[in-house]
């Protein structure tokens, strides 16, 4: 253990005490002999505390009042001593072996500063409802498509962590892609094909939630910040509408998720106006898709709103 980095996991919870006891577990059962793990409730009104005192002998707990997830990740890194970093998420969880496989890859490469797996997406039950989710790391994917492909598990180095900071407090819905973007200045990402992590997907997960566009604006601010750097690739910089365009397109996908259809077609016209391409019917039929998890009158009013317009 002596010549092994420490790796210090970081998990900020809020009100999800029904999944985070199997969280907890899968960090603990690891192989990987030195893992410091920090648990920080952020003010949970549930039965958290009571789960944390279960573990007391085995992680590091803190509680503080609720601070959002952004500055309570900040402040787990920022009291961690590990050379390598990363964070789960309270309702995800590693499979064996996963942390001893992402050292061995930043151990063997000192150019790559994040290693992560591939995961598969579980549900509440922790059963298997879609395997394979994650892809090779594409910088121009991220920022121009709005696609993170980066799931549970992922490692970092802290002396990149150091230099580009960390995450934006005032970020609410793309925090860590902001993150992995300027994390990308500093090095190569690797990924890890071996299936690692389960990231899951149930009735509270962020990603089940109406958002208001005021929220859903944020992506416009992470691309403004992106485009406004000083130097950034060229190829990147020749699709900046390309990448607006999309970013409209999730704002209007959110509209339509929240059932408010008339902006939704408003932001998606805009969208199109900005990148051509997007007002092609397979990209209506993928808004589709995204919104059927939502109770059928909602996705049957989004398929007639894309009829008509």
């Amino acid at each position: 253990m002596q010549n092994l980095p420490r790796v210090s996991i970081i998990t900020p919870t809020y009100n999800q005490a029904e999944y985070l006891a199997e969280t907890i577990d899968s960090v603990l059962t690891q192989d990987y002999p030195n893992i410091e793990y920090i648990v920080i409730d952020d003010g949970s009104t549930d039965t958290t505390p009571d789960i944390l005192r279960r573990y007391k002998n085995s992680i590091r707990s803190e509680r503080h009042d609720n601070i959002g997830q952004a500055r309570t990740l900040n402040k787990g890194w920022e009291i961690s001593n590990g050379s390598i970093l990363g964070y789960l998420s309270s309702d995800d969880i590693l499979y064996p072996g996963a942390i001893r496989k992402l050292v061995e890859i930043l151990e063997n490469d000192n150019f790559i500063v994040c290693a992560y797996p591939d995961a598969d997406v579980i549900d509440h039950k922790s059963r298997i409802v879609k395997k394979n989710v994650c892809r090779p790391f594409d910088l121009a994917e991220l920022v121009v498509r709005q696609e993170c492909h980066i799931g549970p598990g992922a490692l970092f180095r802290r002396a990149a962590f150091n230099t580009a900071g960390g995450w934006k407090a005032e970020l609410k819905l793309a925090p860590d892609r902001e993150f992995w973007i300027r994390l990308a200045t500093y090095g190569r990402f690797e990924f890890c094909r071996d299936v690692l992590a389960g990231y899951r997907m149930h009735p509270d997960s962020i990603s089940y939630k109406d958002v208001s566009e005021q929220v859903g604006r944020e992506y416009l601010w992470v691309l403004d910040q992106y485009f406004e750097a000083a130097s950034i690739p060229s190829e990147i910089a020749a699709r900046k509408s390309e990448a607006y365009g999309y970013a409209q397109l999730v704002l209007a996908r959110n509209c339509f998720r929240a059932g408010q259809f008339k902006r939704g077609k408003e932001l998606y016209k805009e969208a199109c106006r900005l990148h051509s391409s997007l007002s092609d019917v397979s990209v209506k039929a993928r808004i589709f898709r995204n919104v059927v998890s939502k109770p059928a009158r909602i996705a049957l009013s989004t398929f007639r709103s894309f009829i008509k317009g």
